[in-house]
């Protein structure tokens, strides 16, 4: 058995607990392994957290289900379709209560000396929920995040990470904070694992600046490349069931706050946008992936905002300047359009000259960036190997269900190098919703 905890249950923890539940016994027919969820906590200012009665591992033992943590929160099915339209395979009543312990009795109810490997996932975007990490690791528990406030925040917890890390008694499984579920940190990991060497990474990592930028200024051709795909994938390509706006239509350019707006709409951005307009965000996953470089000794969050170029410098609230920024942004996509460009988020981290930073671009209509989906992600490494034709990672990042999904994925990497896995595929598509 693995035992397991779930901190957040927004609609990645949602999610994540309806995949583990689908995905149970497909799981342990493929990898032998049983994955017992024990503990699960709203978020970190919860003071009730849902937890079996039966707490014992061992076959068949128990494990809270969607049905469950809604019986005892009295929440609701957030994702997909209604509770009562989705089989799951395993179906039996689970006994589970409430126990008034908070973050802080995490541990308590996943930890158990009787099982071999323990699981917190943490699914927040929670500094709270980050500064338990370095605790739980040092329990002995392994952590698989999308929270990546502990490799960004004080130093103190970073540097106590990356120590219990080189123990090597437990794991700290991190792709999930880069890019959601883009394989952006394995990529990095596998040139540097291979003697390649990175010069440069640059790109857009922040999905929501991502969707302003192209809702600003929309590259020309987006309707006759959205057209080709229709017709050259036979039904495998289709953008009505994106988040993004459809392609089917040219796109017209709007206005900066009515950008803000549908991204915000989108659940693209929190419904104060600050934390993205001043770089916080994407200043977070630049310090994970610095540390992966060696490059975290000498940056922060805020030295990297501080270098960076930012829309609402020296404000505090988006209202005070929203009406500013519609005329300055506007004043930008007309100067780029002069030069044959289009105004693109882009982030650059210079391995060789040790600098990090955040810039709004003119990038040429055909380039990739300007290419790039609203709401989707580009990385381009520039390596010894890759200079001329850098190694390019590209898609969506956003969206509960593929987060959802590559954080299992983490898990079942982990335990397949462990204890091996007979021949047999995990479903890592929406399909678990409909148990397909």
């Amino acid at each position: 058995n693995v035992r397991v905890g779930i901190v957040g249950m927004s609609e990645v923890g949602t999610s994540l607990l309806k995949l583990l539940q689908a995905q149970r016994q497909k799981v342990k027919h493929t990898f032998e392994i049983d994955l017992q969820v024990c503990a699960v906590l709203k978020d970190s200012q919860s003071l009730d957290m849902v937890v079996l009665e039966n707490n014992a591992s061992g076959v068949n033992a128990d494990s809270i289900t969607v049905a469950e943590y809604n019986e005892q929160t009295g929440g609701s099915f957030l994702l997909g379709a209604p509770a009562s339209s989705i089989t799951f395979e395993d179906s039996k009543k689970v006994l589970t209560k409430l126990v008034p312990t908070g973050l802080d009795g995490m541990k308590d109810h996943v930890f158990s000396e009787d099982c071999s490997h323990s699981i917190i996932f943490d699914c927040t975007a929670d500094e709270q929920v980050g500064m338990k990490h370095p605790d739980w690791l040092k329990a002995g528990m392994n952590i698989v995040t999308a929270n990546n406030t502990g490799l960004s925040g004080a130093k103190s917890v970073r540097d106590e990470i990356k120590r219990i890390e080189c123990t090597k008694k437990v794991q700290y499984l991190r792709e999930v904070t880069v890019g959601g579920g883009l394989p952006i940190l394995s990529t990095l990991r596998d040139l540097l694992s291979s003697g390649d060497h990175v010069r440069l990474i640059d790109g857009i990592v922040s999905v929501s600046m991502s969707y302003i930028m192209y809702r600003l200024a929309p590259p020309p051709g987006v309707l006759e490349c959205s057209t080709y795909d229709e017709e050259s994938t036979f039904g495998a390509y289709c953008d009505k069931s994106s988040m993004s706006p459809s392609t089917t239509n040219e796109l017209k350019s709007c206005s900066f706050s009515q950008a803000v707006r549908e991204a915000i709409a989108l659940g693209l951005m929190e419904e104060d946008p600050m934390k993205d307009l001043s770089n916080e965000y994407s200043a977070r996953c630049l310090m994970v992936l610095a540390r992966d470089l060696g490059l975290d000794g000498d940056y922060d969050v805020n030295k990297i905002q501080a270098r960076s170029e930012s829309l609402v410098s020296g404000v505090e609230k988006y209202s005070e300047i929203e009406a500013e920024l519609d005329v300055k942004m506007a004043e930008r996509v007309s100067q780029a359009a002069a030069k044959g460009c289009v105004p693109r988020h882009v982030f650059s981290v210079d391995v060789k000259r040790g600098e990090i930073s955040i810039k709004i671009m003119d990038v040429p209509n055909n380039h990739i960036f300007a290419a790039t989906a609203p709401s989707c992600e580009c990385v381009r490494f520039f390596t010894q190997r890759h200079k001329a034709y850098p190694l390019i990672v590209q898609g969506p990042s956003a969206g509960a269900d593929s987060t959802a999904s590559a954080l299992l994925a983490e898990v079942l990497n982990m335990m397949k190098n462990r204890v091996g896995s007979k021949n047999g595929i995990i479903s890592r598509s929406s399909s678990f919703l409909t148990n397909g």
